[in-house]
């Protein structure tokens, strides 16, 4: 009983690092973007789209036999960064932002063809794995390329920010380096608090009965997430939308692409399971409304309640299975 009530605390205080490290990263990273001119967009895809945690975890998982887990972690993780993460913003603001390209919409809809082609036991997921790998690194170098020339890809350029921020002139006299140090701690803290949750959580699964399939998709999917979640919910508040969708963007691409395609080539046995199926088709509806989404440029309270029963239909199917 003592060890869960400490592994609560350690839970509770991972987050509170996360909840006021998110305030100083995502406000030194506006800054920093309006000053050098960077698309914010891009930046998260780059920042904040990087999910090391959950790569661990599913890589982890697939290493140590428990493949399962490690492909439940993928597309459960996706689904909850895709929910959860804009429909509780969506039910108190209306959420203003630009089309996103639909390059970023076809190499997700490309990242759903793999994960199927290796949820199904008809195909070798080792060289769909490796596919998925070289995927992220024509992406990375895509968005490399963006960041150098400071462009925005067709979405979230500095322009309005410039425009709309009355203190431009003001920022561009305080100190640089000064921005970029906090910003390198306040990631780090995420990061590390981020770390903290996963430890406390393991902690407490450790002592229950929970299912692999049930704990792959639906707990660890959720703890890796709660940071990312965070620093969505704080950058709408804070007028830095682009940042927050960039960087569930970011994570869900990094999610099917590398964390699948390394955990990929250490399973070695996969037999399909219907829940798979169902989970990896819901996450296809979830893109393919985003993508209308991203086309009516904006997300309102009908978006967070669409949202929101798509995040029960999920978590219904999977409590059902576990019952």
């Amino acid at each position: 009983m003592l060890e869960i009530v400490l592994s609560i605390i350690l839970f509770i205080i991972g987050y509170l690092i996360i909840f006021f490290a998110a305030d100083v990263f995502l406000d030194n990273l506006k800054e920093v973007c309006i000053l050098y001119g960077i698309s914010p967009f891009v930046i998260g895809v780059l920042i904040i789209g990087i999910d090391p945690e959950e790569s661990i975890a599913s890589i982890i998982a697939a290493i140590n036999g428990l493949s399962y887990i490690a492909i439940g972690n993928v597309i459960g993780n996706s689904i909850f960064a895709l929910t959860i993460s804009f429909a509780i913003p969506a039910f108190f603001y209306k959420i203003d932002f630009r089309s996103i390209h639909q390059s970023y919409f076809i190499l997700l809809y490309i990242c759903l063809f793999l994960i199927l082609l290796g949820i199904i036991s008809y195909f070798r997921i080792f060289f769909i794995g490796i596919i998925a790998i070289f995927i992220y690194f024509v992406y990375l170098i895509r968005n490399i390329n963006q960041f150098s020339k400071g462009s925005s890809t067709g979405f979230g350029s500095t322009e309005n920010l410039m425009k709309n921020d009355k203190n431009t002139q003001e920022l561009k006299t305080k100190s640089k380096i000064k921005k970029i140090i906090l910003i390198i701690i306040s990631f780090t803290s995420i990061f590390l608090g981020g770390e903290l949750l996963i430890f406390a959580t393991e902690q407490i699964i450790l002592q229950t009965n929970i299912p692999e399939t049930f704990f792959g998709l639906v707990i660890i999917a959720f703890i890796t997430n709660v940071e990312e979640l965070t620093l969505v919910i704080k950058s709408i508040k804070k007028k830095s939308v682009e940042i927050g969708l960039g960087g569930m963007i970011g994570k869900v691409i990094w999610n099917l692409t590398l964390t699948f395609g390394i955990s990929a080539i250490f399973i070695r046995n996969f037999q399909f399971l219907w829940i798979f199926f169902w989970n990896w088709f819901l996450l296809s509806i979830i893109i393919i409304y985003f993508n209308f989404v991203s086309k009516k440029q904006s997300l309102v309270l009908k978006d967070g309640i669409i949202l929101t029963i798509f995040l029960i239909s999920f978590l219904t199917v999977n409590f059902t299975i576990v019952i």
